[in-house]
């Protein structure tokens, strides 16, 4: 996972409450959950063997598997940089702590250039907490009907990710590895996420848009 502290704007314009309400405006689709953590578990992750295949012009590289639960504090688009052609999408996500709106409350979150931006202001939460309970996420889409659903995920969301984390080896010989630790910070510590199946477990646990490899 990768952080950078710096002061920033809130990520969203509208105003907290505590009711679930769904809130659409110039800056982004988000909606508001009631407190309390919403997904609690870390991610999980196992060893896997599964040989290298090309995708456009990388080599894929899986490293392990991995299933996350957790809250979207901030999403962001990407098309023009290396990763777009394969990772058009990263992903900012809360587990434990960080999927309550009561802690999230005070903290600002935001990304760009691969990174995830936050500032803790007055939270109640040391930066410890903040480095083990969340992620910046590149997201490689197993196939169009991923992206498509990826696309519309809102902010503030309860998601499942599954699928593969892997290395991302460039024609010129480049690799951009992907982290298998949740500790780590600084450059180098993004997870590459080959999203195979993707559910909405909240707002509405009875209507998920689910898709799969």
């Amino acid at each position: 996972m990768v952080h950078r502290s710096e002061k920033l704007l809130a990520v969203g314009c509208c105003a907290l409450t505590l009711l679930l309400v769904t809130t659409v405006s110039a800056c982004s689709d988000r909606v508001i959950l009631e407190d309390g953590v919403q997904a609690p578990e870390p991610p999980r992750q196992w060893a896997i063997d599964a040989a290298p295949f090309p995708l456009r012009d990388f080599l894929i590289a899986p490293r392990a598997g991995y299933d996350i639960t957790a809250k979207v504090l901030s999403k962001r688009r990407y098309r023009w940089d290396d990763l777009a052609a394969v990772a058009p999408w990263d992903f900012a996500l809360g587990w434990g702590p960080l999927s309550d709106e009561a802690v999230l409350r005070p903290i600002k979150v935001g990304q760009g250039d691969r990174f995830m931006f936050w500032h803790l202001y007055d939270a109640r939460i040391d930066i410890n907490t903040v480095n083990i309970s969340s992620a910046n996420v590149h997201i490689i889409p197993a196939n169009d009907g991923i992206l498509h659903e990826i696309s519309k995920i809102p902010e503030g969301a309860i998601v499942r990710f599954e699928g593969e984390l892997v290395d991302l080896h460039f024609a010129d010989k480049r690799v951009i590895p992907s982290s298998l630790t949740r500790g780590d910070t600084g450059p180098g510590a993004c997870e590459i996420l080959r999203v195979q199946s993707v559910t909405v477990e909240r707002p509405d646990p009875e209507k998920s848009m689910t898709a799969t490899l």
